[in-house]
């Protein structure tokens, strides 16, 4: 019997739709699914690799940031804090709380000396100036860590005075150069504020408010000691640790002040 054509397209028809169905069912629609896993984990990497990318950029960003702050600082720490030792006019808190507390008093004069210096900058004549306050040779000597460098209350071994009012007189191009000479006041930051000019020119009066900071470049600190030593005698306190609270009303000697509280 002879086959029609479209016997035979019938005939090939069933025969492919079989081999279709396996291809489709066992070969491309298994190997598209896979590629579909596969282009979704590669797009989960991609995703993951670009916040690694943003990471390194911040972790970048912020060891420059600390880069500049400390340059920052280091510029600072040259010129503007006190040297760590008292023969150069400044403190070192390595040491004991007894020897702490007799170089404290030196070191107390040396910051009046400073601020003496600083109050005839400009050409006026100092009308009523600060005094810095000494320490007590009968407190407590490790009193003296949070009494006059404020540690541990600010973290770090810093004195601030706030010294109140000052009273200089002057024509006015010298009071003016006197109080911008605080910006670059040496070892120090000094603040002033409240400025008052009073008088009739060239005699004029200025009065201000001054304070005073002194960050204190220390690694370690000493002058841990029992409770009720003091200064004034007794054995050695043992040495603690921790590097600067404001400083209270101290006794004992100081060097001549300027103004109408000394010379």
């Amino acid at each position: 019997m002879k086959l029609s054509p479209l016997t035979i397209y019938i005939i090939g028809i069933a025969l492919a739709l079989p081999v279709i169905a396996f291809g489709l069912f066992f070969n491309k629609m298994p190997n598209d699914t896979e590629a579909s896993f596969y282009q979704a984990a590669k797009e989960a990497n991609d995703a993951e690799a670009a916040k690694q990318r943003q990471a390194d950029q911040k972790v970048a960003t912020a060891i420059q940031m600390i880069k500049t702050k400390a340059a920052e600082w280091n510029a600072i720490s040259a010129n503007r804090t006190p040297p760590a030792s008292i023969a150069a006019g400044g403190i070192t808190l390595a040491q004991n709380a007894f020897q702490l507390s007799e170089d404290t008093r030196k070191y107390r004069n040396s910051i009046q000396r400073a601020v003496n210096t600083q109050l005839r900058r400009g050409g006026v004549k100092v009308i009523n100036g600060p005094a810095i306050p000494t320490p007590d040779a009968n407190a407590p000597a490790n009193s003296l860590l949070l009494s006059f460098y404020n540690y541990p209350s600010a973290g770090f071994p810093v004195v601030i005075f706030d010294l109140g009012s000052v009273t200089v007189q002057g024509n006015y191009n010298s009071i003016m150069n006197h109080m911008r000479a605080y910006k670059s006041m040496p070892r120090y930051l000094a603040v002033t504020d409240a400025l008052r000019i009073d008088g009739t020119s060239p005699v004029l009066t200025a009065t201000y408010n001054l304070t005073i900071v002194g960050y204190i470049r220390s690694n370690v600190v000493y002058g841990q000691a029992p409770e009720g030593a003091s200064a004034a005698g007794g054995a050695g306190g043992a040495p603690g640790g921790g590097p600067g609270g404001p400083p209270i009303g101290f006794q004992g000697s100081a060097p001549g002040i300027v103004g109408a509280r000394g010379g």
